[in-house]
């Protein structure tokens, strides 16, 4: 979770000291022991038992009932699989309340079992709440086919409206997803409607310098999952290679993350390579190393998908091949920021003519000569917590 690592190491610059709520280690999530080791040692980091429902469909999947565990599992995670969490934490966090008093509570989502804490503490502590979606709720286009019956739908609306209407502040991570969100609470005043986008934090950055490599070497970093799919661009890289508008030999795709292994659509041993999911530093090695830099945002994810890495992608200072619906906020910044070529993401035509003229610019030396960097600081680290605690200094009893 980037954001709120981000927001435990620069918030204290801005006058508010931090402590993360959290579960247990042995929760199973992916870790980067990197990550970890940046969270300042004035951040005080608490750990909540929880009950893991998922032990109990793992243990189901591995005595060859995976099948039943996947149909019964939709039905009791509500509204996500760390509810089990919710009681724990907020026992836990009301026992540090009295103990030290909090001024606010932050709480991040997914998981939506995270703002059912920020709730029952300002219910029954009275301490002011922001509600931070980083993604939707039950807006969410990606999670339309998560809820088996109808009642599942509606009373997952019913625990959201009840977020919207206690929390005093709502975040959101851009202006449609916001807007989306605050359709759900029109008797809610404006003001407690907050855009606070992602961002990235530039001391990544002064260790990864740029490298030119002899090959046009776009990279994509992350998982693929959901409708967020590579075939689009598969299919355009073979378009560009059988038409000749690339040579072969000047071409290399690397795909990092979770399951890339299975992407390359065909594409030739010495073109595509995938990379195993590695920790962050490794990735921003790889980032530093394009000509290009893949991101793709699904005509499913609709107007207000950024997705998370396009922050990087903008302060590692490749181009990017940004595919994306329209309208779409990624695109538009892609384009603010002069820091890229944008397409279609099921066009796989004009995803070859975007990186053709990708790999042109890269043949003839240019790297992004218009490059707004005084756009792209917006969304520098340090710069929005100093936003993000002007908001927080808003609640301060």
């Amino acid at each position: 979770m980037f954001r709120p690592l981000r927001m435990s190491r620069y918030l204290p610059k801005h006058g508010w000291s931090v402590t993360v709520l959290t579960a247990k280690e042995s929760v199973r999530v992916l870790k980067d022991p990197g990550l970890v080791a940046e969270i300042p040692s004035s951040v005080t980091v608490e750990r909540a038992g929880s009950i893991e429902p998922r032990n109990t469909l793992i243990a189901l999947n591995k005595i060859g009932l995976g099948g039943v565990a996947r149909k019964i599992e939709p039905w009791f995670l509500i509204p996500d699989d760390q509810r089990g969490w919710v009681s724990f934490a907020t026992r836990h966090a009301l026992r540090l309340h009295r103990i030290r008093s909090f001024d606010a509570v932050v709480a991040t989502a997914g998981p939506y079992s995270t703002l059912l804490v920020g709730r029952a503490l300002k219910l029954r502590a009275r301490i002011p709440f922001v509600a931070d979606f980083r993604d939707e709720w039950t807006t969410n286009p990606y999670l339309t086919g998560r809820y088996p019956t109808s009642w599942h739908v509606k009373y997952n609306r019913t625990l959201e409206a009840g977020v919207l209407e206690d929390a005093d502040r709502v975040v959101s991570v851009s202006r449609p997803w916001l807007d989306a969100i605050r359709g759900l609470a029109p008797d809610q005043p404006e003001e407690k409607f907050r855009v606070h986008e992602n961002g990235y934090d530039a001391a990544h950055f002064g260790r990864a310098a740029s490298k030119r490599t002899s090959k046009f070497r776009v990279v994509y970093t992350g998982t693929f999952y959901g409708h967020r799919k590579p075939a689009a661009f598969l299919e355009a890289a073979h378009l560009a290679l059988a038409k000749g508008l690339i040579p072969a030999t000047d071409l290399e795709i690397v795909f990092m993350g979770h399951g890339s292994e299975a992407s390359g659509g065909g594409l030739p041993a010495f073109v595509f390579r995938a990379i195993p999911q590695g920790p962050l530093h490794e990735a921003l090695r790889e980032m530093s190393t394009a000509a290009a830099l893949l991101l793709v945002v699904p005509k499913e994810g609709g107007a207000g998908n950024h997705t998370g890495k396009i922050f990087d992608y903008l302060a590692a200072a490749r181009p990017i091949l940004c595919l994306a619906p329209e309208p779409n906020v990624a695109a538009d910044l892609v384009r603010e920021a002069r820091s890229g070529v944008v397409a279609p993401p099921d066009d796989p035509p004009a995803i070859a003519d975007a990186l053709v003229t990708l790999w042109r610019e890269w043949k003839a030396g240019r790297v992004l000569p218009e490059r707004r960097p005084e756009v792209i600081a917006r969304y520098e680290a340090d710069a929005q917590a100093k936003r993000y605690a002007a908001m927080l200094d808003e609640l301060r009893r």
